[in-house]
C-alpha cells in the first residue's frame, strides 16, 4: 500500500486489523490440505492468500467510499 493511493488514517487502520485477524478452518478442510502433495500446498495457500487479500480490498472500497460519502 503506497501513501500516494491511500491516506495514512486508511493505512494505519488496515495494520491495525491485520493484526487483529483470525480466521476459522474447519477440519474438513484441515483434512483436504493435508492429502494434498508438497508441491500443491503452497498453490493452495496461495488461493487462500489471494481470497483475504481480494476481502480486504473490498473492504478498503468500502470504507474509502463510506468516508467520501460522509
Amino acid at each position: 500500500m503506497s501513501t500516494e493511493t491511500h491516506p495514512a488514517w486508511l493505512m494505519a487502520q488496515s495494520e491495525d486489523a491485520r493484526a487483529q485477524r483470525t480466521y476459522y478452518v474447519s477440519d474438513e478442510r484441515l483434512r483436504a490440505f493435508g492429502q494434498l502433495s508438497y508441491a500443491q500446498r503452497p498453490q493452495g495457500v496461495e488461493r487462500c492468500s489471494h481470497f483475504v487479500r481480494m476481502a480486504q480490498a473490498a473492504m478498503t472500497q468500502a470504507i474509502s467510499a463510506q468516508r467520501i460519502g460522509a
